[in-house]
């Protein structure tokens, strides 16, 4: 088969056709299973450390890739709404290497999801409940308040979706054609 016809039959398959350079953008994606998160509320911020389960709580967690590394940010909140106006606060941090994507060292990987929340009302002092996330956070099973000081003893485990990494890749090389075939 004559190199030219088979340069010609790769630019149509690929549409890219440059001065006998041919180049693709193939793109794939990866599933990355995340580690369920555990993150409490440590810090008092505001008011005298009891919820009174009274209020709202919030927890957000954002994604970030840097590198073949990604980045899990979150953050629980806990307010009061009456009394003192208590707020109590933490924080998670977690990098992971993306393993999957270290045989694709000159692709650029782009997040699909890039966080999520789960949030609800103080419920007093009955112990763990189950809560529906949206985003990349599936759900989350926090305990809201307890009898006495709850700084250090409220917040629980997040569980997230599996996060979807595309990786954009570009790939070239030169195609040589004989010179007066297929002109």
């Amino acid at each position: 088969m004559p190199s030219s016809f088979l340069f010609r039959s790769l630019s149509f398959v690929t549409g890219v056709l440059c001065s006998g350079l041919l180049a693709a953008q193939p793109q794939q994606t990866l599933i990355i299973p995340l580690p369920d998160a555990h993150i409490i509320a440590d810090q008092l911020l505001r008011g005298d450390d009891d919820i009174y389960g009274l209020g709202d709580w919030r927890c957000d967690f954002k994604f970030e890739l840097e590198g073949h590394k990604l980045q899990i940010r979150g953050e629980i909140v806990f307010m009061e709404k009456a009394n003192d106006f208590t707020t109590i606060r933490g924080t998670y941090y977690q990098e992971l290497p993306v393993v999957e994507a270290g045989e694709y060292t000159s692709c650029r990987l782009m997040l699909e999801e890039s966080g999520g929340e789960v949030r609800g009302p103080n419920i007093g002092a009955r112990g763990y409940r189950w809560y529906k996330g949206e985003g990349a956070i599936r759900q989350a099973r926090i305990i809201t308040d307890t009898f006495g000081p709850d700084t250090g003893k409220i917040g629980g485990m997040v569980q997230f979706e599996p996060l979807q990494i595309t990786l954009s890749c570009v790939y070239a090389a030169t195609v040589k054609t004989e010179a007066g075939v297929g002109r």
